[in-house]
């Protein structure tokens, strides 16, 4: 049984179609282009030339495969500071946590405590306290100092990314020396108060506070004593090491307290 692709009918198609013409197939992404050879012995042009023509005769054909253009894949360099300020913060042993508004930072904050058992969470700022109260977080509890809470929260005033740490001012680093300081300490902190650097952290200490002296936590730091820094004399924050920094991207409210 002959059909149109095989014995003679076939090979009288391949004449006077485009037997020559080059044909081109793509698997994959590969694109792969299948010609005859320039040098190929000509093929018959008669009729009795294909009937005496060997069917298993075939022409010598060429293949040469084109590559597609490959596409560079790089992971990109991370410049933005708060994710340099995680990736040092948390290689120190800190922990940190992403929100995206001081709402979303409250109902962290209430999983935390409702997951520690935490009975109360102490804070002595008027920016964070007003936040408690608009978001309605510990509302009443009365008689509760930082003595006997469970974890106290404050701001900073600074964020650096160069080596993860903290810089405090001097009614933030003087509550964190108190022996009677709880274990457990969160810092909340906006885009506002991330810097490159220290020395770029304490210049901008300096023309807040000045002649205030910062105070600077660096988790896995070891060292006792203080230090200068451009000539500025800075000083190391004692206290706990259990430090979570929840971090928001929407900037903190000032204060509306007098």
């Amino acid at each position: 049984m002959f059909t149109e692709e095989h014995g003679i009918f076939g090979r009288i198609k391949n004449l006077f179609g485009n037997g020559h013409a080059e044909k081109v197939t793509e698997v994959m992404g590969t694109r792969t282009v299948v010609g005859f050879d320039e040098n190929e012995v000509p093929r018959p042009t008669s009729f009795a030339d294909i009937i005496n023509e060997p069917y298993s005769a075939a022409p010598p054909v060429t293949v040469r495969t084109v590559e597609p253009t490959a596409i560079n894949y790089s992971k990109p360099k991370e410049t933005d500071l708060d994710i340099q300020f995680a990736e040092n913060f948390c290689a120190q042993g800190g922990s940190f946590i992403y929100c995206e508004t001081v709402a979303d930072a409250m109902n962290i904050l209430r999983d935390m405590k409702e997951q520690n058992q935490w009975k109360y969470v102490f804070a002595w700022e008027n920016e964070i306290c007003d936040i408690f109260t608009e978001q309605n977080f510990q509302r009443g509890a009365i008689g509760f100092t930082i003595k006997n809470s469970d974890a106290v929260i404050s701001l900073c005033e600074s964020l650096v990314a160069e080596d993860g740490s903290i810089i405090f001012n001097p009614k933030q680093a003087s509550r964190r020396s108190l022996s009677c300081f709880p274990d457990i300490h969160i810092v909340l902190a906006d885009a506002t108060r991330l810097t490159t650097s220290l020395v770029s952290g304490v210049e901008r200490f300096n023309q807040l506070h000045k002649p205030e002296l910062p105070s600077v936590l660096k988790i896995d730091d070891e060292t006792t004593g203080h230090f200068y820094d451009s000539a500025r004399l800075v000083l190391r924050s004692e206290g706990t090491k259990n430090i979570f920094v929840i971090f928001v991207d929407e900037v903190i409210p000032p204060s509306i307290r007098p």
